[in-house]
């Protein structure tokens, strides 16, 4: 189809409402970005919409709760909205995607990595992110090369699927690579301290030379805090949790313990560099790489409304399903077709160096983990 033609079908159509289910106040605030969306649509309306038709944002606040979430979406639908973003966990999510399916109404996560999502709600749900199994497999990955062989995994089950299956998929990749896993210890988040799984760390039987979390902060920094002032110095490989920057100043001397595979970042020049600094000119500042990845979801939004050439949601929703190889703000590439709701996208790996997040390395992993 050619532009003149998209621009006809949606001209004849009517706008574009997206509703955004978000994490505004709550734990869960950090890995959401109702800014970063709003700064992209601001960006698109500027330069003539979608079809040259305005893009309507709605967001209304989930609070950081499972049953909150559920309720925001109904309100949102009942509003007119034909696209949904939601929270960034897949007990919010799942409810939303099952509320919107009667209509045909594709749901998409802004922060939530969780495979469990998309797995749970296939006729419309998907990640903007990678999927958990992914970033774990390439944490394992480059944990390996690092020389680690032997690994006590950090397991919670209070923040979805996130912290309690993220580390097993990190184990399954890292066992099939040689290492071992050497212990699992349990913990609650929002910890005022870690000394005791610190601990049970140390005293592991088989000494283990590195910890994985999947982990939010504050608590990724108060764990590696407490790690440092026990004089363990282990380090500590994580994903996507860590990437805040309260992280560096909750766990002080610690931050440097710590590697991370997360969505991007923004090296001068780069589209995501780029972004920021518009958004920052229009009074909205980007807080972590969730600001991008709000972004990205309103490119994947536009991408698919014009392949379909039509603002009808059932097909917006067949559109997502067949996009390939679109270039997004944190990554060269983002393919859909054939992924099953989670994109095919390379990550990137930091760690904190002179008090700052840096990127050391790229990491399309060779071998993930089956969610």
């Amino acid at each position: 189809m050619s532009l003149a033609t998209i621009s006809a079908a949606l001209a004849a159509d009517h706008i574009i409402i997206i509703g955004y289910a978000a994490a505004v106040t709550g734990a869960l605030a950090p890995y959401d970005s109702p800014d970063g969306v709003k700064c992209r649509v601001e960006q698109l309306n500027a330069g003539g919409g979608i079809g040259g038709k305005p893009v309507e944002l709605i967001v209304r606040d989930t609070k950081s709760d499972a049953v909150t979430a559920s309720n925001v979406g109904q309100e949102l639908l009942d509003l007119g909205a034909n696209v949904l973003l939601g929270p960034p966990t897949d007990d919010g999510l799942i409810p939303i995607a099952q509320l919107a399916l009667p209509q045909g109404i594709p749901v998409l996560s802004v922060g939530g990595t969780q495979p469990a999502f998309p797995l749970a709600s296939p006729e419309n749900g998907y990640l903007v992110p990678y999927g958990d199994n992914a970033s774990a497999s390439a944490a394992a990955e480059i944990a390996y090369k690092a020389g680690h062989r032997k690994v006590v995994l950090m397991i919670a089950n209070d923040v979805g699927a996130y912290s309690a299956i993220t580390p097993e998929y990190f184990g399954k990749a890292f066992e099939r690579l040689g290492g071992k896993i050497v212990g699992r210890v349990n913990y609650h988040h929002g910890l005022a301290d870690y000394n005791a799984q610190v601990t049970e760390v140390r005293s592991n039987p088989e000494k283990p030379d590195m910890i994985f979390a999947a982990i939010l902060v504050p608590d990724a920094g108060v764990l590696v805090r407490t790690i440092k002032a026990a004089g363990l110095d282990i380090p500590v490989f994580g994903t996507d949790g860590f990437d805040d920057p309260s992280f560096i100043g909750v766990a002080g001397p610690g931050a440097d313990l710590a590697t991370f595979i997360t969505h991007g970042f923004p090296a001068e020049g780069s589209p995501l560099k780029q972004f920021y600094d518009d958004c920052e000119k229009r009074g909205l500042k980007a807080q972590n790489i969730f600001f991008g990845l709000g972004g990205e979801a309103v490119d994947v939004i536009k991408a698919a409304t014009e392949k379909a050439g039509s603002f009808d949601p059932p097909a917006i929703n067949a559109a997502i399903k067949e996009l390939d190889g679109l270039k997004g703000l944190t990554t060269g590439s983002i393919t859909y077709k054939d992924r099953g709701g989670i994109p095919l996208k390379e990550m990137t790996v930091i760690q904190v160096k002179d008090g700052k997040f840096a990127q050391v390395g790229k990491i399309i992993p060779q071998w993930v983990a089956n969610p």
